[in-house]
């Protein structure tokens, strides 16, 4: 009895030394657990104090211009804020950083907040092919910045990037400083300059170039008026297929004697031919001025030169030499050096109104008309018709009398009406 006793008790000291160990373990075990998660849990604040240091470090360089920094947090927001990643890209966009410019180009048209947002996509796209130096690209930016359009407005670059883009001999970008320098939002304007660019693109054989240098020379804008060359430029572009500079060719011939009403009527009845509305209304009126006598070789020498314009291209000067030999006219050409300037930027004033002395241009076209019809012309064909002579031949009277009404309704005409389609005004979009 004694005996099991004995084991009894020693089994429950044992088994509660056991429950003491193990209630003893579990604590320390809790204890141990809940001391990590303090570790844990300060730690995690070191971590996102580290992480909320660095952010704001990164913010900071960010602001100062680091352009990494930029970078990176663009595309941090790009999923989450557009925005924002927009923001950041344009930063570094402005310090001509590649990756941010195609950035901008991608996802500007992707910002349903911004009405513009299509229109700065572009210019991103415009910014990032102008630095292969395109001229087409060029002069596009250059129009976006002046205009401010997808940008903000930058006048000086627009027109360093325009004018990058008409050294390369990109004709709208020449016309458009040929514009340029005379309109009314330019507050630095040289007309002289404006001449320079219509001239430049008219070398490069540009109808609308032609035009508007002869208006330059019609109306004394940034060079001395100067009927010659204007009739020369408006009648290269007439070589050139326009039919508004065939019809002002036509009209600068009006009220100056028998010969030029003959090549009035000639560029009248071309410009007709080729479809302008008004050419023939002009040329029925001016044909009461040339003899019976004359018109049938006149009417000849139109359809000989109609024919040789339906060949296009044709070499410069031929219908020019055409009627210079057939009315005997004196050929004006412009002086070869000041062409050969012009097309490489160098023309200045100084040295245009040298070379203009030099050449000692003079206006002489013969008073009486000469019928040395080339030997290409034939009879007139039906693209330009006949005109009907008057019943009767006039008197000397009636003759002076028509040729005064001419010129007086010549004087009164508002000439630059003649050149709405070449006005000075911005290129629309």
């Amino acid at each position: 009895m004694s005996n099991l006793v004995i084991g009894l008790s020693l089994t429950g000291i044992l088994l509660g030394w056991v429950l003491i160990r193990y209630f003893s373990a579990s604590k320390q075990q809790d204890q141990m657990v809940a001391e990590q998660r303090i570790k844990d849990a300060k730690y995690q604040r070191v971590l996102e104090s580290a992480k909320a240091a660095e952010r704001e470090e990164k913010i900071f360089k960010a602001q100062t211009g680091h352009v990494a920094s930029q970078l990176s947090l663009a595309k941090e927001y790009e999923l989450t804020n557009i925005q924002k990643a927009i923001e950041w890209y344009a930063q570094a966009a402005e310090q001509d950083n590649d990756l941010a410019q195609n950035a901008l180009a991608r996802l500007c048209r992707l910002n349903q907040d911004d009405p513009d947002g299509a229109a700065k996509s572009k210019y991103w796209e415009l910014v990032v092919r102008a630095k292969s130096k395109q001229p087409e690209a060029l002069f596009e930016l250059g129009r976006y910045q002046v205009r401010g359009f997808g940008c903000g407005v930058d006048i000086e670059a627009g027109i360093e990037n325009i004018t990058a883009a008409a050294e390369k001999d990109h004709i709208a970008a020449q016309q458009f400083l040929g514009d340029w320098y005379v309109a009314e939002m330019n507050p630095k304007k040289v007309p002289f300059m404006a001449f320079c660019w219509r001239l430049r693109s008219a070398i490069n054989e540009d109808a609308a170039g032609c035009i508007k240098t002869a208006f330059c020379y019609q109306t004394g804008l940034g060079v001395e008026k100067d009927r010659i060359c204007a009739i020369y430029w408006l009648e290269r572009a007439a070589e050139l297929g326009s039919s508004e500079a065939q019809y002002l060719a036509g009209k600068m011939h009006l009220g100056h004697g028998a010969t030029d009403s003959a090549i009035a009527y000639t560029w009248f009845s071309i410009a007709n031919a080729s479809g302008h509305k008004q050419a023939k209304i002009e040329r029925d009126e001016v044909v009461q001025y040339i003899s019976i006598e004359s018109i049938l070789n006149v009417q000849n020498v139109a359809n000989s030169i109609f024919k040789l314009l339906k060949k296009q291209p044709i070499p410069a000067h031929k219908v020019i030499e055409l009627l210079d030999r057939v009315y005997g006219r004196d050929g004006y050409r412009p002086p070869e050096e000041m062409l050969e300037a012009a097309s490489v930027g160098q023309l200045d004033e100084g040295l245009y109104l040298q070379l203009l002395e030099e050449s000692n241009v003079e206006e002489a076209f013969d008073s009486s008309l000469t019928y040395e019809v080339s030997a290409e012309a034939d009879k007139p064909s039906d693209e330009i018709t006949n005109v009907a002579a008057p019943d009767d031949a006039q008197t000397d009277e009636q003759q002076n009398t028509n040729n005064e009404t001419a010129a007086k309704e010549y004087q009164q005409q508002n000439w630059a009406t003649s050149w709405d389609n070449f006005s000075v005004e911005m290129d629309k979009s």
